[in-house]
């Protein structure tokens, strides 16, 4: 037994000289590298370096950094892209990195384009370009038309188009009724929405027909997904409550928001002003400008009150016969040429004076 036990302690004491007092293991030759070349602190340089421990020398990975650099990336901007995605220093450039670059130039992305779309979303360079990246330009391009809106819709976001879903959510727009039209406008305005998961997209779709009443036939449709889709149910809800607290019943409420369902998304504050404005001021009735709705889209103090100002003039003069809501809806231009100038010697030099710099601006 005490042999046993001194056999026990004599091993444990020949391990632990033997583990304290061999050599330290040296760091591999990317940590100094990466320290060197990048200025990365030694943690990040062992992070990286334990993704793509196999390299044999450091002549790939200048590789790749030098042809980053080309394309205006920052040595900021290249630390955030491997330390996410590390494995980008072991792509090849002449066969992965620059054809994509050449793809993206071609389709017009300029190189500040490319630099914010690969800060935003370094995935892409790790995406196949015949299997991913060039399909989803062509879908793109059948959708949008042309390259011009795909460079605008890229931008808008980054680039989440190449996922499944995009591709599902197209078909899916479709399949509900939303014509091309609609479908490259969520496009544009809001690309996200399209990229979003198709499971949580057509619970949209079925929730602005049922609760906003607006049909996927419908002009407001594409509207209405937007607005949707910008906000949860207690958002949405408390933007009714607003509405109801100046007295607005239900089918008035419902009847603007199937109107300019994108009235929604402004805040509540801006939507009281605005309610103040028309009904306190005004005194128009909620019925009245349920059906007026585009007036809760414009902006109070550019283009609301100044156009009011010069309505209450004419109309006093006897010299306006059109309504109020037809005035809001002039283009800037139209209105000053048909309304400002024709009436000149009629309105107050210094309404007449804000009006023409309004245009001016």
């Amino acid at each position: 037994m005490f042999h046993r036990s001194l056999h026990k302690i004599y091993s444990i004491y020949i391990h632990h000289f033997s583990t304290t007092s061999s050599p330290p293991t040296q760091p591999h030759f990317m940590v100094n590298y990466l320290t060197t070349t990048l200025n990365l602190s030694k943690p990040d340089a062992i992070f990286v370096t334990s993704k793509i421990h196999h390299l044999k020398s450091p002549k790939n990975p200048q590789s790749v950094i030098n042809f980053l650099t080309t394309y205006n990336l920052s040595t900021p901007q290249i630390i955030s892209l491997i330390l996410t995605h590390p494995h980008i220093l072991l792509r090849n450039v002449d066969k992965t990195l620059k054809p994509k670059f050449n793809v993206l130039s071609e389709l017009g992305f300029s190189v500040q384009d490319l630099v914010t779309v690969i800060t935003r979303d370094p995935n892409l360079l790790l995406r196949s370009l015949d299997t991913a990246i060039v399909p989803t330009i062509n879908l793109l391009m059948k959708v949008l038309g042309s390259k011009e809106k795909i460079v605008k819709a890229v931008l808008r976001s980054h680039w989440p188009f190449y996922g499944k879903s995009f591709r599902t959510n197209v078909e899916l727009l479709k399949r509900y009724g939303v014509c091309n039209k609609d479908i490259e406008r969520l496009i544009l305005r809001n690309p996200r929405l399209v990229t979003q998961s198709p499971v949580r997209l057509e619970e949209k779709l079925v929730e602005v027909e049922q609760e906003f009443g607006i049909s996927p036939g419908s002009s407001m449709f594409s509207y209405g997904l937007s607005a949707f889709c910008s906000m949860n149910k207690l958002n949405l809800r408390r933007k009714f409550e607003v509405f109801k607290g100046f007295g607005w019943c239900e089918a008035d409420v419902l009847a603007v928001v199937k109107s300019q369902p994108l009235c929604l998304t402004h805040s509540e504050e801006r939507l009281r002003r605005g309610l103040s404005f028309f009904m306190g001021e005004l005194g128009y009735t909620s019925e009245w400008l349920s059906s007026r709705g585009s007036l809760l889209m414009y902006s109070l103090e550019k283009r609301v009150k100044p156009r009011y100002r010069v309505y209450v003039v004419l109309k006093e003069k006897g010299l306006m016969a059109r309504e109020l809501h037809t005035l809001m809806c002039y283009s800037e231009a139209d209105f000053v040429k048909n309304v400002v100038q024709r009436h000149r010697e009629e309105l107050p030099d210094h309404l007449y004076d804000s009006m023409i710099k309004i245009i001016d601006r």
